[in-house]
């Protein structure tokens, strides 16, 4: 009965005791990050607004992508498909970085013609980050895409911007 309280008590001061590792000088390595911003431009009431290359971005040396973040928000009735990848087109079998879709809240009234007809807001943030030592390499010169695909449900005429955050570091 005596033992045990005091191996537990033993280990407990061990971990107590132990400094954390400390990051050794250099391992680290400069993280950088960009914003790809991009549009649709004005996606009227109802209509379905697709864009290929809506943003873009080239990166003068070779790097790894090791984590993206695509924050949005939106207090009106929309359906977005947004794709990052290296292909020129969307929806297509190579270059995929990373993909995701949202929709916003749906009408509460959709037989309305005009007024507030719409139920709170949606916000997201979606992310990927790739384990530790593993990431998406791009090479240098190599365009970097981002492809939107809009539904407009809502009654009003839409201008849809969306921004999308690329952290990387050297490969």
């Amino acid at each position: 009965m005596f033992i045990r309280p005091l191996l537990s008590g033993a280990l407990f001061l061990i971990v107590i005791l132990t400094p954390p590792s400390p990051i050794a000088a250099g391992s680290l390595q400069p993280l950088s990050v960009t914003v790809l911003k991009g549009t649709t431009g004005l996606c009227t009431r109802k209509a379905t607004c697709h864009k290929d290359r809506a943003g873009t971005w080239t990166p003068t040396g070779r790097v790894a992508i090791v984590a993206v973040s695509i924050p949005e928000q939106t207090d009106i009735s929309l359906y977005t498909d947004i794709e990052i990848s290296t292909n020129p087109v969307m929806y297509a079998p190579t270059g995929h970085i990373f993909r995701t879709k949202y929709a916003g809240p749906g009408l509460f009234d959709y037989g309305a013609r005009s007024g507030n007809t719409y139920l709170g807001s949606n916000i997201t943030t979606t992310n990927i980050a790739f384990p530790m030592g593993y990431g998406i390499v791009i090479e240098a010169g190599a365009t970097v895409y981002m492809h939107l695909d809009v539904i407009n449900q809502s009654l009003i005429d839409v201008a849809v911007n969306e921004d999308c955050y690329i952290y990387y570091v050297p490969a």
